[in-house]
């Protein structure tokens, strides 16, 4: 029941706050190179698009195996018994009732809504986690298209001072092929400070789109954080200590359960990365042949990239690989508490 009441509690905030979701989704989309595409950033849009398409099909199929997992034995307890075969009744799901669940057509009806509460439960938490998914695949992968824009801003010709093997010959080689009239210097000026402002511009969007996904998701990302640590240490007790017979399905619920986390925590680490590697690329840039306000602009620019763009767990922790370190640790030691109380 706890787990059901989490999954409508996210959806319930996708449906309450449905504007800025779409306004999430068609943001994202006009982000979207609608031009022909460098083979780098190609690479960029196609390693995160098939890492997202691995991660969804993944997350989503052992979701609904685990759901199949905790329904099925009671399932096939009930065909058998409409066979005449003699075996117990049971339900996929313990938990208290104001009356006898093990009476008939009573024991049917609550089979059926356990089991509907059982995929219902899974198809919620599936819905706002992938669409989290999606939402920071997208966001990293703008960030990462913007880094490898911003090193293409410039251009100094390649010399004995820059050979064309150093990553900043070969963008300015790439920068002379694609604009041949950089021989003046007015308009270089002009073409790069309005490349900049372009840039300036998506850096903020992406920024304001990622404080969103955080104030979408971050309460529900402490619940879960909190939810998964307490699951996680009373699956490992159980496995270790009680109820051997159910062991596989405690065991598959803990690998759902450490997944899940992982996933959350690697695209949060991966948001933060990104981030910072627009702070880089301007460093790494050719800014230092720019006019004095393009240098002044990068420089507000490499200053605000300092400041970590992130998601957090309700302003508790950064949602990292760091967090996900202290979840485990946080479950180990509960997981030994609980052992020295249940040796006592």
């Amino acid at each position: 029941m706890c787990r059901v009441s989490f999954a409508m509690a996210k959806i319930y905030k996708i449906k309450r706050y449905k504007p800025v979701f779409i306004n999430l989704i068609s943001e994202l989309r006009e982000m979207w190179p609608e031009d022909n595409v460098t083979d780098e950033e190609q690479a960029i849009i196609s390693s995160a698009l098939n890492r997202l398409r691995l991660v969804t099909k993944t997350y989503f199929y052992c979701n609904l195996i685990l759901a199949f997992i905790f329904t099925l034995p009671a399932n096939i307890n009930l065909v058998k018994s409409l066979f005449g075969i003699e075996v117990p009744r049971i339900l996929p799901f313990v938990y208290w009732m104001p009356f006898d669940p093990s009476k008939k057509v009573v024991f049917e009806v609550v089979l059926i809504v356990q089991n509907i509460h059982c995929f219902l439960s899974a198809a919620y938490m599936l819905a706002g986690d992938l669409l989290f998914f999606v939402f920071l695949s997208h966001i990293t992968t703008q960030f990462s298209l913007l880094a490898v824009r911003i090193q293409k801003m410039f251009y100094v010709p390649i010399d004995g001072q820059l050979p064309e093997s150093y990553p900043l010959g070969y963008y300015n080689k790439e920068n002379s092929l694609n604009n041949p009239n950089q021989d003046t210097a007015n308009n270089r000026c002009k073409v790069e400070e309005e490349e900049l402002k372009n840039i300036v511009i998506r850096h903020k969007a992406l920024i304001r789109l990622s404080n969103d996904v955080e104030n979408m998701y971050s309460f529900s990302l402490l619940v879960n954080f909190l939810n998964s640590s307490i699951i996680i240490c009373f699956c490992l007790f159980c496995c270790a200590f009680v109820e051997k017979w159910n062991e596989f399905n405690y065991k598959i619920f803990f690998i759902t359960a450490i997944s899940q986390i992982w996933i959350l925590c690697w695209y949060g680490q991966h948001l933060v990365d990104t981030s910072a590697g627009v702070g880089e690329a301007l460093y790494n840039s050719a800014w230092y042949v720019s006019s004095n306000s393009i240098k002044k602009s990068i420089l507000i620019m490499i200053h605000r990239s300092q400041r970590r763009v992130h998601i957090t767990t309700f302003g508790f922790s950064t949602v990292s690989m760091e967090c996900y370190a202290t979840i485990l640790k946080t479950s180990w030691s509960y997981f030994t508490l609980l052992i020295n109380l249940y040796n006592t």
